[in-house]
């Protein structure tokens, strides 16, 4: 490949090969002798390639398989020659070192405003905690102490509750005091009284760990109970809600207990937990058509009225009553005819 350049200064035409088999170290070395200058400004550059055309007469697009920038030895020929800028470096002055500001934990106060400095949670910052916080393992930890704070990656992958502490929990309670009222002593002192205000227990719980991720797939579970008494259901929608609930339901407790896992986070698995407590509920109060049909043995437990066992106790009772009506008649007959011989004999 062959490139025409004409030199603006003496208009010679000069020919450049850019071949990779003919760039050997000695053509670079020639030319940087000649004086040929390798570095163009901007608009040199944007002339020579609307100038420069190839075979097809289309725009020469150059392609560069160096970098285009000086070798060592172009370097050393113009150091030699006097042609190399010299960049003079001024030594580094002792009163600049001592100049370097201390890392900021040792700077800090013993009694400074810690929320102020760690306000929201974040990121472990070894420079900004003055601990002497270490973390990490080594092969033999009674020999070598864990990693040190600077520049350790174990801290930074773990959650902190430096935004936490007794004086910041203080404040913002403080600050969230005035919309707040206070706490009902009637709740505290009759557990009556909070079931019935409060008749659903919403559980859940939180984990804390060290590892790669922060989340934890048991913070999603749910679990909702709830006093059936407290849904105020009549007999037939009881015996139904029993029914659909299935061994959810403990007869001894009187409880509903429904534990959703089955959703990816804890919000989801809350409105699924509280779709079924309404489902159940609307299912067990609505009456279908086939449900007039049920007879006594379709019942979970065995009703004492109308059945065969209260007839016959009934009747028992009849006749009971019914001899016991006859014996005081009788009774009450003997003694107004003994009462009667008595004044009798007197007369």
């Amino acid at each position: 490949m062959i490139i025409l350049r004409n030199c603006a200064s003496c208009g010679v035409v000069r020919t450049a090969t850019f071949r990779r088999c003919e760039s050997t170290l000695a053509e670079k070395m020639l030319r940087a002798a000649e004086g040929v200058e390798l570095t163009e400004t901007e608009a040199e550059q944007r002339e020579r390639l609307e100038v420069e055309l190839d075979e097809k007469g289309e725009p020469f697009r150059e392609l560069f398989v160096m970098p285009r920038r000086k070798l060592n030895a172009q370097l050393q020929l113009e150091r030699l020659t006097g042609r190399a800028k010299v960049i003079p470096f001024s030594r580094m002055d002792i009163n600049d070192r001592l100049a370097v500001r201390r890392p900021r934990y040792e700077e800090m106060r013993t009694d400074q405003d810690w929320p102020s400095v760690w306000p929201v949670a974040a990121s472990f910052r070894s420079s900004v905690v003055p601990l002497p916080i270490r973390m990490g393992s080594r092969p033999h930890p009674e020999k070598r102490p864990p990693f040190q704070k600077l520049g350790n990656l174990e801290l930074v992958k773990i959650p902190n509750f430096l935004h936490l502490t007794p004086a910041a929990i203080e404040r913002h309670c403080n600050a969230i005091k005035k919309f707040c009222t206070p706490w009902p002593a009637e709740l505290n002192e009759s557990k009556e009284t909070r079931l019935r205000h409060f008749p659903v227990t919403v559980s859940y719980s939180d984990y804390v760990h060290q590892g790669t991720s922060l989340r934890d797939p048991r913070a999603r579970i749910i679990t909702i109970t709830v006093k059936l008494a407290s849904l105020k259901l009549n007999e037939a929608a009881r015996e139904k809600f029993m029914r659909l609930a299935g061994n959810r339901y403990d007869e001894a407790t009187d409880t509903l207990t429904i534990v959703t896992d089955r959703c990816y986070t804890r919000k989801q698995n809350r409105d699924y937990a509280f779709y079924l407590l309404t489902a159940l509920y609307h299912e067990s109060i609505k009456t279908e058509a086939w449900e007039k049909m049920v007879q006594r043995a379709d019942h979970l437990k065995v009703k004492f009225d109308g059945s065969s066992t209260q007839r016959s106790v009934q009747e028992i009772v009849e006749r009971l009553t019914a001899e016991e009506v006859w014996f005081r008649f009788v009774q009450r007959i003997l003694s107004l005819s003994a009462g009667l011989v008595d004044k009798l004999t007197k007369t």
